[in-house]
């Protein structure tokens, strides 16, 4: 952590930016698994926003509020940065912040935020997955202790036991054995018209022309950036800090695995997709334990 900023016309200047960090990319290890590499970055408090959990899975969104500010993380990013976050960030926009470095320095700061707050589903509180991540960062880059607090006592949905996990249920007994070479990773929802992931030794089809929004087809991005065994693709995107996110798929225990596909099950039911996804053949997976 660089513990002296440049002002933001020496930033602009150089053709880099500032970004204010409220979510999943306040944490230093969400960060690399998406390919995000800041030139520096700073604690910061953020002035005429406001931070509040939304939707159906209780994710953090900065929402203009005159008078209201909170704490998070400042980065330097350059051009090409900027860009990949526009691709991550896409169902949100741009507007400027004024951000405050803990030694003084005002800066003007990407935020993204939306158009509307309001949703057709049920604002919940965040996971407990998605707020240990963001304490994990929150403590990494040294936040003022009052923005931890606030998320250590915040409501939070419990991480669910293993016996709760959700499943798309078990591969019939004559179902094939497939490759990830020749049976899936071809099979990728844009050259093609279904898409194939394999998860939890499953392999699991979707035709992507039954599926309309844009959550799901973000979330089809993922696949096309990280490939599609499931495991690997979502301890990236949706880091769990009781998990860890594996280099490889034998570095996967059974339960972590079955916990990756609770989280992809969970969210085909936020973006409406879960009627349409089949299980239809095996693949080999051997686990940690």
């Amino acid at each position: 952590m660089t513990l002296e900023a440049p002002s933001s016309s020496s930033a602009s200047d150089a053709g880099n930016a500032y970004y204010f960090a409220i979510g999943a990319m306040m944490n230093p290890n969400s960060i690399k698994n998406r390919n995000i590499y800041p030139i520096s970055s700073f604690p910061a408090e953020l002035f005429d926003f406001e931070l509040k959990f939304n939707g159906a899975l209780g994710f953090a969104d900065a929402i203009p509020s005159k008078g209201s500010s909170f704490h998070g993380v400042l980065h330097l990013v350059d051009a090409e940065t900027m860009s990949r976050l526009d691709a991550l960030e896409i169902s949100y926009k741009r507007v400027d912040g004024q951000a405050r470095l803990y030694d003084g320095t005002m800066v003007t700061a990407t935020v993204y935020t939306k158009d509307s707050f309001v949703s057709t589903q049920k604002d919940n509180p965040p996971q407990q997955r998605y707020l240990d991540l963001l304490i994990e960062g929150a403590k990494h880059f040294q936040l003022h202790e009052k923005q931890i607090k606030f998320l250590e006592s915040h409501e939070c949905v419990p991480r669910p036991q293993p016996h709760e996990f959700k499943s798309f249920g078990p591969a019939a007994e004559d179902a094939p054995l497939m490759s990830y070479e020749n049976d899936i990773c071809p099979f990728n929802g844009r050259d093609t018209p279904n898409l194939r992931l394999a998860v939890n030794g499953k392999v699991l089809e979707i035709f992507v022309k039954n599926v309309e929004g844009t959550l799901f087809r973000n979330s089809m991005n993922f696949y096309r950036q990280f490939g599609q065994r499931v495991e690997l693709t979502l301890s990236r995107i949706l880091y769990d800090p009781k998990y860890g996110c594996p280099e490889s798929l034998e570095e996967c225990t059974r339960e972590q695995s079955a916990y990756i596909e609770h989280i992809l099950h969970q969210g085909s039911e936020v973006n409406t997709s879960i009627d349409h996804w089949k299980v239809i053949g095996c693949i080999l997976q051997e686990y940690k334990d």
